[in-house]
């Protein structure tokens, strides 16, 4: 079976609580950077997560979409996948990045902060909406039972292939979706 690295395993995890204490540990109002330490340390916390999150594209970026695939993969699932994965990659960078930009910005106390927000925020839900994306494929990849869950997921792993009457019906819609990406996209 084909399997993600353990670096690759271990970047992914270790992100994923990054991201998620990134969520909860976020400035609410931006008066509070005036606190020098908390502003040294929104700065060391979106430096170390931006050269993590490049690091990992860049240490993936080569490796297969959806490896550990039981069955061939269609062009129009491949499409999809790809996008979604650089889309979280762009906002994932784009929220350390504009981080930065409104650390710099007030600290300088400079015109712009008010765009650095904006972009900031739009970051953050871009990354929410493409991350859920992600995790809905993933769990609905596992409940289907293809095999690419048990490449990332060290846990609840998959056993065989799920051939519900349910799962027949939605792979029929699943294929004319794909079919209609390839024709626009590929």
């Amino acid at each position: 079976m084909n399997s993600h690295t353990t670096l690759a395993k271990f970047i992914h995890w270790i992100f994923t609580l990054l991201y998620a204490y990134g969520i909860f540990k976020q400035v609410d109002d931006l008066n509070e950077l005036e606190d020098a330490s908390l502003l040294n340390f929104e700065i060391l916390f979106a430096t170390i997560f931006l050269i993590i999150v490049l690091i990992r594209y860049f240490y993936m970026k080569d490796t297969p979409a959806l490896l550990g695939a039981h069955e061939d993969v269609p062009k129009g699932h491949l499409f999809i996948a790809k996008t979604v994965h650089r889309l979280v990659y762009f906002s994932l960078i784009m929220l350390p990045t504009t981080g930065l930009l409104i650390a710099g910005l007030f600290n300088l106390g400079m015109e712009g902060i008010e765009v650095a927000i904006a972009l900031h925020e739009f970051s953050a839900f871009l990354s929410y909406t493409v991350i859920a994306l992600h995790i809905g494929a993933s769990l609905y990849s596992r409940f289907k039972g293809e095999g690419i869950w048990n490449a990332m997921v060290p846990l609840w792993k998959e056993t065989e292939k799920n051939d519900s009457n349910l799962i027949i019906k939605l792979e029929e819609i699943e294929k004319k979706v794909y079919e209609k990406v390839e024709d626009k996209f590929i």
